[in-house]
């Protein structure tokens, strides 16, 4: 897929969802959400630095070879000593700003900004990440994913129906078939939205789908 039309399927995404966050109560930004570490605007707040990356990874010097692609980025993240970190920088994002209405306004400019930036660069600039150095088109397909994602958190905190696009939906599809190695026949059967909250953990597997995968069933949640 072309870095154009990814960039434009992550936009969808942002767009979506700061059209669901426009106009809510601010109370609402202190309300839960399904990750038990961020509250709805600090959820909000780690999708905001998501896309902010873009920026900083591109105004930093092109590294001098590819260590990973839209797959293996996600095998060089180990959450058990780095998600408290990403939760930490989320609440610090947050914290700097006044308001929820406040950091929506500038997840919008941001939205318009740093995507307006991406398409000016090539698809196969190299960029350094948390740590895998990466074609930037392959580092796209990982921020498509964060936004599915937590498009999905942030519609589940928010009570409202989820806005996942059908793109928005293959990316993600396409990266956790990656991690799995193979698409079982029950894998294949599961909607987009099943498929992304069990292999991301939101959702458990029933003794059933544990059956019909075997030894795979190991290896849920994908990512975490």
């Amino acid at each position: 897929m072309h870095h154009d039309e990814l960039i434009g399927i992550l936009d969808d995404e942002n767009r979506l969802a700061v059209e669901a966050l426009r106009d809510l109560p601010e109370a609402a930004f202190a309300g839960p959400t399904r990750l038990p570490l961020w509250n709805v605007k600090e959820l909000v707040a780690h999708m905001w630095r998501d896309v902010d990356r873009i920026r900083v990874y591109l105004a930093e010097p092109e590294p001098a070879e590819v260590q990973a692609d839209g797959v293996t980025y996600w095998r060089a993240y180990d959450p058990a000593t780095g998600s408290a970190g990403v939760a930490d920088r989320a609440k610090e994002v947050a914290a700097g700003f006044p308001t929820g209405a406040a950091l929506v306004e500038s997840f919008e400019a941001n939205r318009v900004e740093v995507l307006a930036e991406a398409r000016e660069a090539p698809a196969e600039r190299l960029v350094v990440t948390f740590g895998p150095a990466m074609r930037f088109d392959e580092y796209l397909r990982t921020r498509v994913l964060e936004m599915a994602v937590h498009g999905l958190d942030l519609a589940d905190a928010l009570n409202v129906r989820p806005w996942l696009t059908s793109g928005g939906a293959g990316v993600t599809r396409d990266v956790l078939i990656g991690l799995l190695g193979e698409a079982p026949a029950i894998v294949r059967r599961w909607d987009d939205r099943t498929f992304i909250d069990t292999a991301t953990g939101r959702r458990a597997l029933t003794y059933e789908e544990r059956t019909a995968l075997g030894p795979l069933a190991r290896t849920f949640p994908l990512l975490s």
